[in-house]
């Protein structure tokens, strides 16, 4: 059969793409903790990483959170994280210049409890 090889052509081609699409943390600033507080501009709470965006001193920056397990099972539910909701985030900011994303490792929900996304 002819075609099983030009499959596994496209799958091995296509796998680069995949790979880039997911955010990796090898390019965030792990010697310091960044903090923003804001509004929820805009919300993706699915796989494989929840991801808000907030606006901080009129800089729009992209947070993403964890697996939407983890953030059920540690109550930062799809019903709390709603767009026009203030949160404040920790985490560690992209090494990229010009790149306004955060990978969060605690957030605070309307003035709640810090919630630990990474442990």
């Amino acid at each position: 059969m002819k075609l099983a090889p030009a499959l596994f052509a496209i799958t091995v081609l296509a796998a680069p793409g995949a790979v880039l699409a997911h955010h990796g943390w090898a390019n965030q600033d792990e010697t310091k903790v960044t903090v923003l507080e804001g509004a929820i501009q805009a919300v993706r709470y699915q796989n494989p990483h929840a991801e808000i965006e907030l606006t901080q001193d009129k800089q729009r920056w992209l947070v993403t959170l964890a697996p939407v397990s983890r953030m059920q099972g540690r109550g930062a539910t799809e019903a709390l994280l709603k767009v026009g909701q203030k949160v404040r985030v920790e985490g560690h900011k992209s090494l990229t210049p010009g790149r306004y994303e955060i990978k969060a490792n605690n957030i605070s929900i309307a003035g709640a409890e810090k919630i630990n996304l990474r442990r």
